[in-house]
């Protein structure tokens, strides 16, 4: 999986959001691209469970009401991964 510049950026400000406390909004850089969104959510994961060594234990999916992706304006549900605290 391979980022390119400002997704290696977006995935840091993430990772930095945990210490750092809140960061500046970033959807416009993706464009709505929810692919781009996920290849960053699995470069985090991958670094959080590599390079953190956290401990993965779960799954979590989203949106799964047809009335509230409705409101949000997206059309399926979305997922990520629960770590240990």
């Amino acid at each position: 999986m391979s980022l390119s510049e400002s997704e290696l950026e977006i995935a840091s400000s993430l990772r930095a959001a945990y210490t750092d406390g809140q960061i500046q909004p970033f959807s416009a850089l993706l464009a709505s691209d929810v692919v781009a969104a996920y290849r960053i959510q699995d470069h985090n994961t991958d670094y959080a469970l590599n390079v953190e060594g956290r401990r993965m234990v779960g799954r979590k999916i989203g949106l799964t009401s047809a009335a509230v992706q409705k409101q949000l304006g997206v059309d399926q549900p979305d997922y990520g991964v629960l770590f240990r605290t």
